[in-house]
């Protein structure tokens, strides 16, 4: 039972990488805590937060020092901040250091450097012999991810690792020899009908963010801009409203230590 494997790693381990204004951990740790029903010892975590952006650590502390009374009643939770970035932490990691129940990357393996180097890191180094690592990202056939795939060969992708997919993990793992499993997330729809407005101000921003490149409709050619609005056209279906929508759809894949 989930209270009993609790117990036994107690205090339960934590590493999140790139954990944001910190939503995603502290749900995971509420629906862990859940899953371990009430017992007369409440669960203890320790989470180690990496973040570089200070604003959000900084957000992450505040919800931290207002938990809902239904987590304080139910887990004893301890926070460790690293105000760095996944490389910056892992060339200050001590051998004799914590090790960790699970790592989870939350829609944030995009900004590791080298995502083979940082899975190894973590089996390696950071997880205890029976850890796990999740993993989330958008699935290889999401039209993001085909974007990457598209335009990288023509030099428009300036951050290939931007559009990391369940793909990449899962080949990592089946190079390793590791044991993984794959789970299906969430699908989204996003309205991307602005971002063929060139005065819309929301529509760039969206445009800079699906390119991840800074003020694309000013410093790229004409030429490269059209094709790029071509292929989200293209990926876009009309939702009945006049509207341009696309889906994404997540994956997860979970990957075991000594399993």
């Amino acid at each position: 039972m989930m209270s009993d494997f609790l117990e036994e790693h107690s205090p339960f381990c934590i590493l999140s990488v790139g954990s944001g204004e910190g939503y995603n951990d502290l749900s995971f740790i509420e629906m862990l805590s859940k899953a371990g029903g009430v017992k007369p010892n409440k669960p203890q975590f320790l989470e180690r937060a990496i973040e570089p952006d200070k604003m959000k650590l900084e957000a992450f502390r505040v919800k931290v020092e207002n938990l809902p009374e239904n987590l304080k009643s139910r887990a004893d939770i301890e926070l460790e901040w690293c105000p760095m970035t996944y490389q910056e932490y892992v060339e200050q990691k001590k051998k004799d250091d914590v090790k960790f129940d699970v790592v989870h990357f939350f829609h944030s393996i995009y900004y590791v450097v080298n995502i083979e180097t940082a899975l190894e890191h973590c089996v390696e180094n950071e997880l205890r012999p029976r850890g796990v690592i999740f993993s989330i990202t958008q699935d290889g056939n999401s039209p993001y991810v085909r974007y990457g795939k598209v335009f990288s060969s023509q030099g428009f992708v300036l951050s290939p690792g931007s559009y990391y997919s369940n793909t990449d993990v899962t080949d990592v793992a089946k190079k390793n020899g590791w044991k993984y499993v794959e789970c299906s997330g969430e699908t989204t729809t996003c309205d991307i009908t602005a971002i063929f407005d060139p005065s819309s101000v929301a529509g760039n921003r969206l445009l800079d963010f699906l390119t991840q490149w800074v003020n694309i409709r000013q410093t790229a050619s004409q030429e490269s801009l059209q094709k790029i609005l071509n292929f989200w056209e293209n990926e876009s279906f009309e939702d009945g409203h006049g509207r341009k929508v696309v889906k994404f759809q997540t994956k997860t894949v979970v990957i075991f230590k000594g399993i």
